[in-house]
């Protein structure tokens, strides 16, 4: 964008040497400071040294550049002089993509200085010359240049609302996002996140003709925990009890709230066996786990039913089999693993 900006410079002042009012070198002038003054920024942003500077875009930089081009040039200009002036109010615009008011300010000032300087060497050259026109020149960069300040200053500012408005927007968002997924108590994948994530391995073992299995896992006597301790108690266990039970988990697992007391883990590329030793691993680790909110002698076990996909079966069958297996290791007396194939 820089670039592109500059090199306007000298594509005008080309047009103005094709009507005669500059020389044809002038042209060649800028074309040549421009391009060197492109390639040494395009160096930096290359190379990487640019991120030791404060602003790593180096746009100060640039537009200040731009601005000694520009006096630079005007001396040369001759009666394009005030058509080359223009471009201290392209500079600074170009400023309200990143600069602030008051940094934009400082720069109008700098144009101003060089602007100044610029004509007064000229002038103290060619005291012929009639210093009016530049006097009114001036005073019209006066006027204008720090108007583009401030309108960039508030281009910029506005920019920036709006980036913080959709940073705001992006975190409301994943905040949303996982509300919608998490269990509120436990911080656990909810019962709709698990059933979206068993429909995409249930379609994943399908296309690369592989397995996966499914533990339902039921807190023992859960009941009794609220009847006797209170709900509050009840709710303290199946916080931690969640903590437990995804320490010893592998990265692809998904382990979830399928609702109440029950939980729901998802094992991609598990095998039965595979799946019944994982299984037992849970068990053993809810049954050694002490609970704060207990009773010391009180403990908690779970009761978990295993079952492994088949070819060509539901989600839903898979699940009832799941379920199935459950409840024959509650009617066997509860903690302990029962898997099906």
């Amino acid at each position: 964008m820089a670039a592109g900006t500059s090199l306007l410079l000298p594509v005008v002042l080309a047009a103005a040497a094709w009507f005669g009012v500059v020389e044809f070198r002038v042209a060649g002038l800028a074309a040549a400071l421009i391009g060197l003054v492109v390639g040494v920024y395009y160096g930096l942003l290359r190379s990487g040294l640019n991120l030791r500077f404060r602003d790593p875009s180096l746009t100060g930089e640039m537009i200040l550049s731009a601005i000694l081009c520009i006096a630079f040039l005007g001396y040369y200009a001759g009666a394009a002089r005030p058509m080359l002036a223009m471009f201290y109010m392209v500079a600074l615009l170009f400023g309200a993509l990143r600069l602030d008011a008051a940094r934009l300010l400082g720069l109008a000032a700098v144009a101003m200085i060089a602007q100044g300087t610029m004509l007064w060497i000229w002038h103290a050259q060619n005291p012929k010359a009639a210093l009016t026109d530049s006097l009114v020149d001036l005073a019209a960069l006066a006027v204008l240049l720090p108007w583009c300040a401030v309108m960039g200053g508030y281009v910029n500012s506005m920019r920036e609302r709006l980036s913080d408005s959709h940073r705001q927007l992006q975190e409301a968002f994943h905040r949303i996002e996982k509300v919608a997924i998490r269990d509120e108590l436990t911080g656990l994948y909810n019962r709709r996140f698990l059933m979206e994530a068993l429909a995409r391995e249930h379609a994943r073992a399908k296309r690369l003709d592989a397995r996966f299995c499914v533990c339902l896992i039921d807190v023992d006597h859960f009941k009794a925990i609220n009847d006797t301790l209170g709900h509050a108690a009840g709710d303290a266990v199946l916080k931690h009890l969640a903590l437990v039970l995804v320490s010893g988990l592998r990265g692809v697992d998904v382990l979830g709230r399928f609702g109440g007391e029950e939980f729901l883990l998802i094992l991609p590329d598990a095998g039965h066996a595979g799946a019944a030793v994982a299984a037992e691993r849970v068990r053993a680790a809810a049954e050694s786990a002490g609970f704060p909110q207990l009773p010391a002698d009180r403990r908690v076990t779970v009761t978990i039913g295993v079952a492994a996909s088949q070819p060509g079966e539901s989600v839903e069958d898979l699940l009832a089999r799941a379920d199935s297996a459950l409840y024959r290791g509650k009617a066997a007396g509860r903690n302990r693993v029962v898997s099906v194939g």
